[in-house]
């Protein structure tokens, strides 16, 4: 069987995460993605809380993705990779995995040491292809995959751009609901829900 590990935070998914998600449906017998359910908040940036992604995953965007693919829930999505990975190992598994990042992401996660010490009979076997290896363009933003960024979408929750934002989400799912969610108001509205977390805390960050 051929399985597609795909390790995200994903502070929001969006059309490029979604094509890495397809491409991996498509050159596999099944897909598992690791999702990451920490708080993403950083000086600067619009907050993006776990509880609010999970919400988002489960709502909109688990219907839009293929039938072969299984989003799993919480932990380190790299950390995961690895356990799977070393679960296979020790079980002598016949299976072929591909992971899936981007470039500076796999040399960065996967190092040639870490292979070797973690699963090295499956990885020198040649049943784990790093996809952004085996073609670099595929796995770039840009070029295999929209030019769309998580720090993109997140500046446009910060400025309430509910169309920029709606245009790089991923088709099928409901762009109102996910801003809402997200937001913490509704996209027609002119102010923002002070009583959600998120905005709230972009509000006082932005009054520091």
């Amino acid at each position: 069987m051929k399985i597609g590990l795909v390790p995200m935070a994903a502070k929001p998914y969006h059309a490029g995460h979604h094509a890495l998600v397809e491409a991996a449906a498509s050159e596999n017998d099944r897909v598992i993605v690791y999702v990451s359910t920490s708080d993403r908040k950083r000086k600067g940036e619009f907050p993006i809380m776990g509880k609010d992604m999970v919400r988002v995953w489960k709502e909109e965007i688990e219907k839009v993705l293929p039938g072969n693919v299984e989003p799993q829930y919480g932990g380190s999505p790299v950390r995961k990779v690895y356990e799977e990975l070393e679960r296979a190992d020790a079980a002598n598994s016949q299976d072929t995995y591909r992971v899936y990042s981007d470039p500076t992401d796999t040399s960065r996660n996967y190092p040639e040491a870490y292979r070797q010490k973690n699963f090295p009979g499956i990885y020198n076997a040649g049943q784990v292809i790093f996809a952004a290896e085996e073609n670099p363009a595929a796995m770039t933003r840009g070029e295999g995959t929209p030019n769309i960024s998580g720090t993109k979408m997140r500046s446009s929750l910060e400025a309430c751009d509910f169309s920029a934002f709606a245009e790089n989400l991923p088709d099928g799912v409901n762009t109102e609901n996910v801003y809402k969610i997200l937001c913490g108001k509704d996209p027609h509205e002119g102010k923002p829900d002070p009583t959600n977390e998120a905005i709230l805390r972009a509000f006082i960050r932005n009054a520091l």
